[in-house]
């Protein structure tokens, strides 16, 4: 099993490396699995959308009413009237905004797992990127969570960015650094976002 063998090779590489306070951490954590979202891709990014800049308990909430809306049978093209029922549904404007570009682009209604896979990460990030409201940072969550992808290291992510002064407090955060424990960087943020206590570990 990939997490079984992503364990045992993090914690190789962090003692061979002598990282041994993170060492000792993966070793108590154990083996932890990438959870994927059920959810179709264009809800999973709807999702994350929401969840922007407010706290989980806020976005959980205010999530229960966008799905509702979501599922249900939405006009051929944006209308003032799904603008403000995702307004009241707690959305700010900016989000309705970002929420209407996705859930009216073909390419992202269509796509599935599958043929999400055979793009190449190049090609899934320029996708991505290309719709207005999505950054760097929604595109390496869905690498992780939709695509299963193992060797994401979400270096723009607040909780990344704490638990690597913890973890590694001599050494630069960036790309070079973590091709150390690559292919397997995806399970590594699984590991530090537990340095921070983090048990929101799925999108």
């Amino acid at each position: 099993m990939e997490s079984d063998h992503a364990f045992k090779t993090l914690l190789a590489t962090a003692k061979k490396n002598k990282f041994d306070d993170l060492h000792s951490h993966i070793k108590e954590i154990g083996p932890l699995k990438i959870k994927l979202s059920k959810l179709r891709f264009d809800h999973h990014l709807c999702k994350i959308i929401v969840g922007q800049q407010i706290s989980t308990k806020a976005a959980d909430a205010i999530w229960i009413r966008v799905e509702k809306i979501l599922k249900s049978k939405l006009p051929k093209k944006p209308t003032k009237n799904l603008q403000k029922a995702l307004k009241d549904a707690g959305l700010s404007a900016r989000k309705v905004d970002y929420m209407i570009g996705i859930i009216y682009n073909d390419e992202i209604i269509c796509a599935n797992r599958r043929t999400l896979k055979s793009r190449s990460t190049e090609d899934f990030s320029k996708l991505l990127l290309s719709i207005k409201g999505i950054g760097k940072w929604t595109v390496d969550m869905s690498r992780m969570f939709y695509l299963g992808d193992s060797d994401v290291m979400p270096l723009t992510d607040l909780g990344i960015i704490y638990a690597h002064k913890i973890a590694f407090p001599d050494k630069k955060i960036d790309e070079k650094f973590y091709k150390l424990f690559s292919p397997y960087n995806s399970y590594l943020s699984l590991f530090m976002w537990r340095l921070l206590e983090d048990e929101n570990l799925s999108i």
